[in-house]
């Protein structure tokens, strides 16, 4: 193949480099695409708007190169850098830059750029959740193509599928969420150079002590029920006194805890591709 897989996560065989002929090839090896899904939105004064589409490629980057060492010519494909609103983007002062599409849209989208890639002869493609409001979409698009042809389609969280490990890497005992200790510490390790840790803010929700239901949160603070709208007493003021959008402490984020982060994310995904792709 004409773009060679390096051990490099920066040196991986990534789609957008490569030429017509290198795809025919690639798709005709039967080599898989992993595919980020993010966003182009506020995350606080302390780091970009593509905070998320830089986390996403990043990841699949470091899983390819792990699976470059194993033969496994994983694709890291074009992101989507864009997403449904965020919930936190209603907060006491305006949130400029944010770009948001309709999930009905992003469906759309996503749908037909996953068909380009069935059409080139790819037939498994992985979908990764870089941006959460974007795992709805993802969703019925890998289910519907995977009913409707003869491709494989498979939806990354890696939400979940890290989080028994995840919290024991991170220096606060609290919930971390959108721009958070988390996400702060891998753009330090992403982009250094987009990181304005002087302008980070902590903001932890009033959350419930015990909530009625387990997992009863929000999916950026841990839980796995989402619901979107409070009509209950405890949550009323929950946000009461957000500024930014933020919740967590990205001020005690480090690009060692990062890295740290970013392994396991990957190793992660190249359980899972690894398990997909099984003889």
């Amino acid at each position: 193949m004409a773009v060679r897989l390096e051990t490099d996560h920066r040196k991986v065989l990534i789609y957008d480099e490569m030429t017509s002929p290198d795809v025919a090839e690639a798709a005709a090896a039967n080599a898989p695409v992993i595919v980020a899904l993010g966003a182009t939105e506020h995350h606080g004064g302390h780091l970009p708007l593509s905070t998320d589409t830089y986390q996403g490629l990043d990841m699949g980057r470091r899983a390819s190169a792990l699976l470059a060492k194993e033969g496994i010519p994983l694709i890291v494909g074009p992101a989507i850098p864009f997403g449904p609103p965020p919930f936190l983007s209603e907060t006491p002062r305006p949130m400029p830059g944010t770009i948001t599409v309709s999930n009905d849209t992003l469906r759309a989208l996503l749908q037909d750029v996953c068909k380009s890639l069935i059409r080139h002869g790819f037939r498994r493609i992985y979908l990764l959740l870089a941006n959460v409001e974007s795992e709805f979409a993802m969703h019925i698009v890998a289910k519907e193509l995977t009913e409707t042809t003869d491709a494989n389609i498979v939806v990354l969280n890696w939400l979940i599928g890290i989080r028994p490990k995840y919290k024991g890497m991170l220096v606060s005992d609290k919930p971390q969420g959108h721009g958070g200790e988390g996400e702060t510490a891998r753009m330090l390790a992403t982009a250094p150079h987009l990181v304005r840790m002087e302008e980070a803010r902590p903001y932890h929700p009033n959350l419930p002590l015990e909530p009625e239901v387990y997992g009863d949160f929000l999916p950026y603070l841990g839980g796995a029920i989402g619901r979107y709208r409070f009509d209950r007493d405890e949550f009323r003021g929950m946000f009461d006194g957000i500024s930014d959008g933020i919740t967590g402490d990205p001020q005690l984020a480090t690009a060692e805890t990062g890295e740290k982060s970013y392994a396991l994310i990957a190793e992660w995904i190249a359980s899972v591709v690894r398990f997909d792709l099984r003889p």
